[in-house]
């Protein structure tokens, strides 16, 4: 692998393709925001009709909203739902325990990993805290062990399942490659367990939480020296800033010789040409196995049996078609794939 070329207009240009689809729905864990000013006053929620309360907050979001609607409409005939957006940024944890306060609900759904950093905030102060769901976060096992009273549905397809559909379009994985920040060793070991059912095996490069440019420079070049047949790149911002796309991912990509598997549909891009192919949870499915989770821990008087993370239950893959076939992979097997990118 040669040092990398002075960033030209192309390589730029691809950066900004993928920024402008995955800065804002970036939800991997981070530091809890600040508030930049005190919250704007609440809405009113609706009158109460007998019905238990489930509150569901989420960050303030148009591509959210047909699934918190959903949802709602799923736990309808049996509770009040009510939704609460919030501007992150310009919130507070202290904004969280007005909403819980006005709604007093048996249960919250927190969506994203920003707005359940807001209510971790805010429930440590809080002697008895209501259930709480954690819905598309990344990282949920280690985010969920942090929230009391909590359970929690993986937006993280595992690692296995996403390199079972590569094969199915004719790729012969064995090794995988896998970058990652020391923080994040535990949910990698689990995913390694995963991964010896399909006799599948991970190169891993380490980092620290804090990695550099040139730190993860030289673990793509260890992963291309080992020969991996394809590389797993967890939903991890600390790896997917600005200067991580632009200067290492993007100009050292098409040297690696081979397909990087992510966790996030924009990753896979016909612009970018960066992310060959996905696996991620089935928005719908997942809306159900919410509802589904909540009405079991309702017939359970809100009472966790085990603060657990469930793996969600349906899968979307997709395929950028150009990339895929730039690696080789067999093109009669596309329709195996639920979305193919950039045909």
């Amino acid at each position: 692998m040669r040092s990398t070329r002075p960033r030209g207009p192309r390589s730029l240009w691809r950066a900004s393709a993928l920024l402008g689809f995955l800065l804002p729905l970036s939800c991997s864990p981070g530091p809890a925001p600040q508030a930049a000013r005190d919250p704007a006053p609440l809405s009113e929620a609706p009158p109460p009709d007998g019905r238990p309360v489930i509150s569901i907050i989420a960050p303030a979001d148009s591509q959210l909203e047909d699934m918190l609607k959903s949802l709602r409409v799923e736990l309808s005939d049996e509770y009040r739902v009510t939704i609460s957006p919030l501007r992150v940024e310009e919130s507070s944890p202290e904004a969280v325990g007005r909403i819980v306060a006005r709604d007093r609900p048996r249960a919250v759904v927190l969506v994203n990993n920003s707005t359940v950093l807001l209510y971790r905030s805010w429930v440590r102060t809080t002697p008895t805290p209501p259930v709480a769901l954690i819905l598309m976060a990344s990282f949920a096992e280690e985010l969920q062990r942090t929230v009391p009273n909590s359970v929690a549905i993986s937006y993280e397809v595992p690692a296995v399942t996403a390199m079972v559909g590569l094969r199915t379009l004719g790729l012969d994985v064995r090794q995988v490659g896998v970058v990652y920040r020391q923080g994040f060793a535990s949910h990698i070991a689990r995913q390694e367990t995963l991964m010896q059912v399909e006799k599948l095996t991970f190169v891993k490069q380490e980092l620290s939480n804090k990695p550099r440019v040139q730190d993860l420079r030289a673990a793509l070049v260890r992963l291309q020296r080992a020969e991996v047949d394809a590389i797993w790149l967890p939903n991890d911002n600390g790896l997917l800033s600005p200067t991580f796309l632009t200067d290492v991912w993007l100009p050292y990509v098409d040297r690696l010789g081979a397909p990087v598997v992510v966790a996030v549909r924009s990753l896979v891009n016909e612009h970018a040409e960066f992310g060959t192919f996905a696996a991620i949870p089935d928005t719908q499915a997942l809306t159900l196995q919410a509802a589904d989770l909540l009405y079991e821990l309702g017939d359970a008087d809100w009472k966790l049996r085990a603060s657990d993370v469930r793996l969600p239950i349906s899968v979307k893959r997709l395929v950028d078609v150009r990339l895929a076939r730039r690696f080789g992979l067999d093109s009669s097997q596309f329709g195996k794939v639920d979305f193919l990118v950039g045909r």
